[in-house]
């Protein structure tokens, strides 16, 4: 069985998933809780400066920055 150590770098080496949350509460201990756009509830670190209301994107536990307040659609074709 050969093993493809390309692959296996790749797997070290790819992004995290990212997701926009709204942000519900801010804590003082530099986490914040948000929903995601499924619902569900999460509480993420946090090293930049938001309020309750705004749009971020998170990944891997942490907010990595802010996202534009725009109207969600969805179509089906």
């Amino acid at each position: 069985m050969a093993i493809n150590l390309w692959r296996r770098f790749e797997s070290l080496i790819k992004p995290a998933a990212e997701e926009v949350v709204t942000i519900t509460a801010i804590h003082a201990d530099g986490t914040v809780t948000a929903t995601t756009m499924t619902n569900g509830v999460v509480r993420l670190r946090c090293a930049i400066e938001l309020v309750v209301g705004d749009k971020a994107f998170a990944a891997d536990g942490a907010i990595i920055g802010k996202a534009p307040s725009l109207t969600y659609y969805e179509l089906e074709v």
